[in-house]
C-alpha cells in the first residue's frame, strides 16, 4: 500500500526541513512526499531541493490560494493509496505510517485511520484527545485491554464530528478511492477546511483510531489556525447549523450538534468581547441560547454587558459556566421582583 504524503507550506522555510525529515525517517518506506508550495516568497524551494531525495516531489502555486487549494493540488498530483496531510511545521515519529497502514490493511471495511497528536503552544504541551469532552466518551465505550486499536463505525464517528473534531490532518490517513468518491477539500474555506471534510467521509465511512501520539503539531502565532481563528469558528458554526437542518428527527444527533453549536457561539462570543466588539458579542451568546437552550450562554451574555475587569472576577468566584455545580449556585441566587 503505497502512501502519498502531501505537505502544503507558506512561507516555512525556517522550520519545513524538521518535518521533511520526519517523513524521511519513517520505517515504512512503501511513500512518496509532495510538497506544495502555496506562493512562499522566502526560501522553501531550496529547502525542499537540498534533500536531493527520490521520494520528494515540489509542486508550486506563483500564487497564495489557501490551504484547501494547496491540499486538493496535492491529493490531484497522488499516486499512491492513500492520502497522508504532513502540515510543514509538524512532525511524525518513525513508525506513524506504518502503524496506520497496519490499520487500514487489517480492516478493509475503514475508509480512514487516524491518531492521537502532541500539541505543542510555546511552552505549553498537550494531548489533542485530553481537551476533547465527546471522544473520551467513544474511546471509553470501546475500552480494549488487549489493544490501542479502536474501530468506530460511521454512525459513531459522525455523531463525534457533529459536536467535536478529534482529528487533526498531520495524524490521518484516508484511502485515495474514499476521496475520489467524496471529493477533496472544499477550496473557499481558509481553515476548518478539515473538519467539513471528515464529517462528510464519517456519513459513509468507518474510522480507525490507534491510541498513541505518534504525531506532534505546533501552534505558532501565524498558523493558518491562529490567522483565522474568527472565521474558522464563524464556518464550523454554519456547517453545523446545516447539519441540524437537515437531521429532523435524529434526536441523538440534534443534541450532538446543539452541544457543537452553544460551544461555537460561546467561543465567537469570547472572542468578540476580547477585541472591543462588545454589542456582537452579546447577540452572539443570545444566539446561540435562542437556538440551543444552553443557559450558559444566556449567563455569558449578561456578563458581556459588565466592564471586563468585573465580569472576569465573578467569573473566578463561580465554579466553570458550563458545568451543573454553577448552575446549581445561580438557581440558588434570590431572585428581586
Amino acid at each position: 500500500m503505497k502512501v502519498s504524503i502531501v505537505m502544503r507550506t507558506y512561507n516555512r522555510a525556517h522550520i519545513i526541513g524538521e518535518a521533511i525529515e520526519s517523513a524521511l525517517r519513517q520505517t515504512y518506506g512503501d511513500f512518496e512526499l509532495i510538497v506544495v508550495d502555496d506562493g512562499s516568497s522566502d526560501g522553501t524551494a531550496e529547502v525542499v531541493r537540498r534533500f536531493g531525495s527520490e521520494k520528494i516531489r515540489y509542486i508550486r502555486h506563483e500564487q497564495n490560494r489557501g490551504v484547501s487549494a494547496a491540499g486538493n493540488t496535492g491529493i490531484q498530483a497522488a499516486t499512491g493509496d492513500v492520502i497522508a496531510h504532513l502540515d510543514s511545521d509538524d512532525f511524525w515519529k518513525p513508525e506513524m505510517l506504518g502503524r496506520l497502514v497496519d490499520v487500514l490493511n487489517r480492516y478493509p471495511q475503514l475508509g480512514a485511520a487516524f491518531c492521537d497528536v502532541e500539541v505543542v503552544r510555546g511552552k505549553s504541551v498537550s494531548s489533542i484527545v485530553s481537551s476533547m469532552r465527546a471522544f473520551p466518551g467513544l474511546l471509553a465505550s470501546h475500552a480494549q485491554s488487549s489493544s490501542d486499536v479502536f474501530l468506530f463505525s460511521s454512525r459513531e464517528m459522525y455523531l463525534c464530528l457533529l459536536e467535536e473534531v478529534p482529528i487533526k490532518p498531520t495524524a490521518m490517513l484516508i484511502r485515495r478511492d474514499v476521496l475520489a468518491t467524496l471529493g477533496g477539500y472544499k477550496e473557499s474555506w481558509r481553515s476548518g477546511e478539515d473538519w467539513e471534510l471528515y464529517l462528510r467521509i464519517s456519513k459513509h465511512f468507518g474510522f480507525g483510531y490507534v491510541n498513541r501520539k505518534l504525531a506532534t503539531m505546533r501552534v505558532l502565532d501565524d498558523s493558518t489556525l491562529s490567522r483565522f481563528q474568527e472565521e474558522d469558528k464563524s464556518s464550523l458554526l454554519q456547517m453545523v447549523l446545516g447539519e441540524k437542518k437537515a437531521l429532523r428527527r435524529d434526536h441523538e444527533a440534534r443534541h450532538a450538534a446543539n452541544r457543537a453549536i452553544s460551544r461555537h457561539h460561546k467561543e465567537l462570543g469570547w472572542i468578540y468581547l476580547h477585541s472591543g466588539r462588545r454589542i456582537k458579542s452579546i447577540s452572539t451568546y443570545l444566539r446561540g441560547f435562542a437556538e440551543t437552550g444552553h443557559l450558559p450562554l444566556m449567563m455569558r451574555s449578561v456578563l458581556a454587558f459588565m466592564p471586563l475587569g468585573l465580569a472576569t472576577g465573578l467569573k473566578k468566584m463561580l465554579p466553570p459556566l458550563d458545568s451543573p455545580a454553577c448552575l446549581k449556585k445561580i438557581l440558588r441566587w434570590p431572585v428581586v421582583i
